[in-house]
């Protein structure tokens, strides 16, 4: 009866991270969402009829991320406590996409997206996850499967909105099983994707020879559709029915929340004021999520800029780029070959400074710890980070304008 587990276990105390791994995992292929909630999808189908199946809690994040057994068969040891918000790597190194068009278009200089163009481009993957938009509410993030590299610059930026994720691959592994899978996503989705891996499934055994590459941009937390529908509606202060185009960081570096709508025009609202808007529209489990990076995809790519929402207030100045931290064989020998075929240009960096989305994630995380709140497991089982706790709200100190136009 393991859905009724799934329900128990994550969804009722509100730890589902809508990654999309119970839809994938789901070996009767019964598990789909209704919107953000995952949900049964046979209406003659009952938990009962699920029997001894265990996959989908198995592969699920939201409880359990599994990092150290990950970090184990991935590094052959777990995590220190110096590692606690990094995770495992060999190499840090300031990126950029060489093409100018997917430099223009990305959120932070296109290094996730280069990786992935040099993966389509050179065969080493067939087909690319990324998070898209729907196609009859272009405001409304969804994932997307890509063939052409040459469409990655339309999905080559952060989407600050939570959508079912692995759930787009269930059609790729049950109509091209051949097929080598290239993916970006965020710390959940990396997390149950290794979950994945590691089962002794179907899809488990699909999921270790045919995703050949996990990328994952650094996470400060995801927002709920109605998170975008209310900068739409009162930043903008456009109707939602009327919007054709939506990126989130667009134009110079960091760029503002573009939205175009149907008679042509560009509306733009600056990305200071989205994110601000952006905190009252959380989950629970975004909220209290432990891993700013999952530290286990074989490449992971944080803003070059580590405030991005003092330079959408007008502070700042660096040059638009990512920091790709370098963890597996499989990463390190992409981010090689993407530069050596002329797809990525990189060199040297030093971690050093406040990084705002990871204090602030570092903070609530605090909070939730010291609170009787279910949460999610930790990396390092067992460990509470001891700090000074700050509230969320003081770390977005804006400008002394009026809050709403």
């Amino acid at each position: 009866m393991t859905f009724e587990q799934l329900e128990e276990a994550v969804l009722r105390p509100l730890l589902c991270t809508v990654c999309g791994a119970c839809e994938l995992a789901c070996p009767q292929a019964v598990i789909g969402f209704d919107g953000l909630d995952p949900v049964l999808t046979v209406d003659t189908w009952t938990a009962a009829d699920c029997g001894g199946c265990t996959d989908c809690l198995d592969a699920c994040p939201g409880l359990d991320p599994a990092t150290p057994e990950a970090e184990r068969l991935l590094f052959g040891r777990t995590r220190e406590p110096g590692e606690r918000w990094t995770g495992i790597f060999r190499e840090v190194v300031a990126g950029h996409a060489v093409d100018e068009e997917l430099f223009a278009a990305s959120a932070s200089g296109g290094s996730i997206s280069a990786v992935l163009q040099f993966a389509l481009s050179t065969g080493f993957a067939d087909v690319v996850l990324c998070m898209g938009r729907e196609r009859d509410e272009p405001w409304r993030a969804s994932p997307v499967l890509v063939r052409d590299s040459d469409e990655l610059a339309e999905t080559a930026q952060s989407t600050y909105q939570l959508a079912p994720y692995l759930g787009a691959l269930r059609r790729v592994m049950d109509t091209e099983p051949d097929a080598r899978v290239a993916m970006t996503g965020v710390a959940c989705h990396v997390q149950a994707m290794r979950k994945l891996q590691a089962m002794d499934t179907r899809a488990g055994k699909w999921a270790r020879e045919h995703v050949v590459l996990l990328v994952e941009p650094a996470c400060s937390s995801s927002t709920r559709p109605e998170g975008t529908a209310e900068v739409i509606r009162q930043r903008a202060l456009v109707p939602l029915e009327s919007v054709v185009r939506l990126r989130y960081r667009e134009g110079d570096y960091p760029g503002d929340i573009g939205v175009r709508t149907d008679d042509g025009v560009d509306h733009r609202v600056p990305f200071w004021r989205a994110v601000k808007d952006f905190a009252g529209n959380k989950t629970h489990r975004c909220l209290s999520c432990g891993d700013w990076m999952s530290g286990l995809a074989d490449l992971s790519v944080s803003d070059g800029d580590p405030n991005i929402f003092a330079a959408s207030t007008g502070g700042g100045g660096i040059a638009k780029h990512g920091r790709l931290f370098i963890r597996t064989d499989v990463g390190a020998a992409a981010v090689a070959r993407a530069r050596s075929r002329g797809f990525l240009a990189y060199g040297p960096v030093e971690l050093a400074g406040l990084n705002l989305g990871l204090e602030r994630k570092r903070n609530r995380r605090a909070s939730y710890e010291r609170s009787e709140e279910p949460i999610a497991h930790g990396p390092i089982p067992g460990y509470v980070e001891e700090l000074e706790i700050i509230p969320d709200e003081q770390w977005l100190a804006a400008p002394e304008v009026e809050e709403r136009p």
